[in-house]
């Protein structure tokens, strides 16, 4: 009967309602007293539709007391404006007397909802804080999953007794009163589901129970009072969000487990072919750039030359080019900037260019094939105006350059260049700096101003620069060399190179002085080290870690990594060599997966050079061998049983090589380098007499992963310590090798790693003792992680970053108990950690940056340092 009641006052409301917007619309001359009046109603209304649902809910009537005087005022209110509108135009004073009375009921209604209403939610609210308390008995049996709602219970119990003065607004407190009360009807729904669907939770229940008794002493605390009620409020909310917490964390964990698909990342491309930033430094290239951007503009010329010696600053000048603004803003994103060198493969370039773009890559079976893709892709993106720019471009490489023509409308190509290329019209040839612009580079690099060299004589200074001849590249690399030495150093530098005759004429000549600059290097492993990047191929990032796994064993260093970086700064500091860190963020890391090194090609010149210095091939201490095809060296097809004395040993093949190995002997190599290009590659058998070899580094430059054979040949090395292999696909942590006794480290770069059932024999931990640090990056064939691996107890390091397939560790993990670094960064798809991470005692690092479907708990981080 209440219900009905309550719907017919509701009904009466809406009427009245009507009629007084009616009038409130015919704009009547006490349209503020309507306006006022019209609130009111409005907001007596919905507070009495929820109070009514709200009761419903509980299943509970309404006061009929209240109502009934609610009522007596609605019919009043009616009858009242049935008057005033009957009243004539003429009758302005009977109409003031009925406004009157209107406004006093508006004033009686304001009342009700402020009080009574008030009274009534109050009252609702006691009400289903009682029914939580009733339906305790369910929660014992499903709600493990909420343990630390008792502290946060405790803390709100200590802010009631201290914050009664926060309530100033009891008309908001209600209104928020009454969502939470709708809250705690879901949260009571929620709770009916969730219980039937999980058993064995009666840990974190208990928690719950106690928060619950902790909700009843505080709502007996404030009962009876509107601050009482506010902060009875804010306790429900806060249970209310602990409760959907749980609610989400479990439906994820036991009703959806698996559901969550691989962790997309179509939006996040690699882009190889970024232009790269130009040097801080740039001095006397203004004039080029704007006869440069004019020949560009040009419409009638499709391709441009730049060509200078080398080291003038060409490929300076093409970077400044394309971060231009007037050249971003035609050409946006359209940018590509390729570094060509001396044996360029087409169909992997062109692969690159997709990869660039976010499209699919495909393999190409032949060169015109790729050309033929590259047209349509060019094509496609060719709406917009292309700019393409091929660095370092070699005499003879014209009909591969030819092969980047189309005839696209806004699609330019730039070629930088030691030689002048044959066939193309459009040229521009970069000359040296003059003095004043030479000076000036000089004075920027060498830190002039600084407390040490700003005392060298004007006169020393004059002469070093005209020994450089106006070549930016002897400039910047002689002032790093000579920044904040004696004035006595730079005068002995004067007098050496003035008794040697060094004057810049030729790319020889210049190689001498850039010599002359590494010498003044007061640190000879230093030196040593630098002539080592001889062993990675030219145009070619050169990953930091590789150049660690070399320098770590050669040099018998702490084997941390630190002294090597220590190197490469320093290094980067005489402009030898340039750090690219492709890392977007600057947290601290023991990992240097994603730091490369780059070489201007007159550089790597230079370390081909000095390591051609000592004696014939046999005898040096740095031997790089370029083979194309199968054509080997002269010395080396002279005997077979030749004897090679050097400790680092580079053996660079490219796609037409087919693994026929004549035979050598290399018994003093510690550090083998072999690069290659074709699908499958066997490991040379000579590597058998390579007794000292230390580390070997497998890189595969090629587009897709390589198939290795025989590697058995390792089995049987003694000092071997370190393996890594990029780009291959392998069967077998082990690698078929039944011992590598002292083997430390392996890393594995974007290689397939394929599930093999035939080693099962064969015990990880048996075959590799010693081992205390794997690598695993950029690994998308890795979905889990192999078990079998969890056996190896004496490892330390364990980095597994960007394997997007990643999506589960095993809790045999656990048995790493010597194990101090965990990294798992930016594995996307790992969705959980196992418990058993918080019994490796030892860890004191661990990583999850970027692991963006990981859950992971306060207990299982246990005392390292996430």
């Amino acid at each position: 009967m209440a219900f009905v009641f309550t719907a017919a006052v509701g009904t009466l409301l809406g009427e009245l309602l009507h009629e007084v917007w009616e009038l409130k619309k015919k704009g009547d001359m006490f349209e503020t007293v309507l306006e006022s009046m019209e609130i009111t109603l409005t907001s007596v209304t919905q507070a009495l539709e929820e109070i009514k649902v709200l009761n419903k809910g509980l299943d509970r009537e309404i006061n009929d007391k209240e109502i009934w005087k609610l009522w007596k005022q609605l019919e009043k209110g009616k009858k009242l404006v049935n008057k005033y509108k009957q009243a004539k135009c003429s009758s302005c004073l009977k109409k003031l007397f009925y406004m009157k009375d209107l406004e006093k009921l508006d004033d009686s209604l304001k009342r009700f909802c402020q009080i009574v209403i008030p009274v009534l939610q109050c009252g609702i609210q006691m009400e289903t804080l009682l029914v939580l308390e009733d339906n305790q008995e369910e929660l014992i049996e499903t709600h493990e999953d909420v343990k630390d709602i008792q502290e946060k219970v405790q803390h709100i119990h200590e802010e009631v007794k201290h914050n009664h003065e926060v309530v100033r607004d009891i008309n908001e407190g209600v209104r928020d009163i009454h969502k939470d009360v709708k809250q705690v009807k879901e949260i009571d729904q929620k709770v009916k589901d969730i219980h039937t669907n999980v058993e064995g939770i009666s840990d974190r229940v208990n928690d719950i129970h106690v928060e619950v008794k902790e909700v009843k002493e505080v709502r007996e605390e404030v009962k009876g009072t509107h601050d009482g009620v506010k902060d009875i409020q804010v306790q429900v909310k806060k249970i209310h969000e602990e409760v959907i917490d749980m609610h989400k964390d479990l439906r994820s964990n036991i009703q959806t487990e698996k559901a969550a698909g691989p962790v997309s990342n179509n939006n996040v491309h690699f882009r190889p072919f970024m232009p790269p930033e130009p040097p801080r430094v740039i001095v006397g290239l203004d004039k080029p750039m704007k006869d440069l951007k004019s020949k560009l503009f040009n419409d009638g010329i499709s391709t441009v030359v730049l060509t200078g010696p080398g080291g003038s600053g060409k490929t300076t000048l093409a970077k400044k080019l394309c971060h231009d603004e007037a050249i971003k803003e035609k050409y946006k994103d359209n940018i590509f900037f390729i570094t060509v060198s001396k044996s360029p493969d087409l169909k992997i370039i062109i692969q690159q260019l997709f990869r660039h773009k976010g499209h699919s890559v495909h393999e190409f079976r032949t060169d015109e094939e790729a050309v033929h893709s590259l047209e349509q892709l060019l094509k496609q993106i060719g709406t917009k105006p292309i700019l393409l720019v091929l660095d370092d471009v070699w005499s003879g490489s014209e009909r591969l350059v030819d092969k980047f023509k189309f005839q696209i409308q806004g699609y330019k190509i730039l070629l930088t260049s030691r030689s002048s290329l044959r066939g193309f019209d459009s040229k521009y040839k970069l000359d040296t700096l003059n003095y004043e612009d030479s000076l000036s580079l000089f004075r920027q690099t060498a830190d002039l101003q600084n407390s040490t060299s700003n005392k060298v004589e004007d006169e020393v200074v004059k002469k070093i620069v005209k020994f450089c001849k106006g070549f930016p590249l002897a400039l910047t690399v002689v002032g790093r060399s000579l920044r904040q030495q004696q004035p006595a150093v730079w005068k002995t530098k004067v007098k050496q190179w003035s008794n040697a005759g060094a004057f810049i004429e030729s790319n020889n000549d210049l190689l001498a002085c850039l010599k002359t600059s590494l010498d003044a290097m007061d640190n000879y492993k230093l030196k040593e080290c630098y002539v080592d990047l001889g062993a990675f191929p030219e145009g070619q990032l050169i990953p930091a870690s590789a150049i660690i796994d070399m320098w770590e064993e050669l040099y018998e260093m702490n084997g941390d990594g630190l002294n090597s970086i220590s190197n490469l700064h320093e290094l980067s500091s005489f402009n030898l060599i340039d750090l690219v860190e492709t890392r977007t963020d600057e947290n601290e890391t023991e990992d240097y997966s994603e730091t490369f090194v780059t070489q201007h090609g007159l550089l790597r010149d230079l370390v081909i050079h000095l390591s051609g210095l000592v004696g014939s091939e046999q005898g040096r201490k740095n031997l790089v061998v370029d083979i194309n095809g199968d054509e080997f060296p002269g010395w080396w097809k002279q005997q077979e049983q030749q004897t090679i004395m050097a400790r680092v040993l580079s053996i660079t093949t490219d796609e037409t090589f087919k693994s026929s190995w004549p035979n050598i002997q290399a018994p003093e190599v510690e550090v083998l380098v072999l690069n290659f290009r074709t699908k499958k590659y066997s490991l040379p058998k000579f590597i058998k007499s390579m007794d000292k070899l230390k580390t070997l580094i497998l890189t595969n430059y090629g587009f897709f992963s390589a198939e290795i054979s025989n590697f058995k040949v390792l089995g049987i090395l003694p000092n071997l310590k370190r393996i890594r292999l990029e780009q291959v696909s392998i069967h077998s942590l082990t690698m078929h090798c039944d011992q590598l006794e002292n083997l430390q480290k392996i890393s594995l770069i974007r290689c397939n790693i394929v599930p093999s059932g035939s080693d099962k024999a064969i015990r990880i931990s048996d075959a590799l003792p010693k081992l205390e640090e794997i690598n695993i990056g950029y690994c998308d064939s890795l979905i889990e992680f192999p078990v079998e691996l969890c056996d190896v107890v004496s490892l330390k390091k364990l980095y597994i970053t960007n394997c997007q397939c990643l999506s589960i560790l095993p809790p045999e993990i656990g048995k790493m108990v010597n194990l101090q670094v965990l990294m798992l960064r930016s594995c996307r798809n790992l969705s959980e950690l196992p418990d058993t991470i918080g019994s490796i005692h030892k860890l004191r690092i661990l990583d999850i940056s970027d692991c963006v479907s990981l859950r992971i708990c306060q207990d299982k981080q246990g005392s390292c340092r996430v």
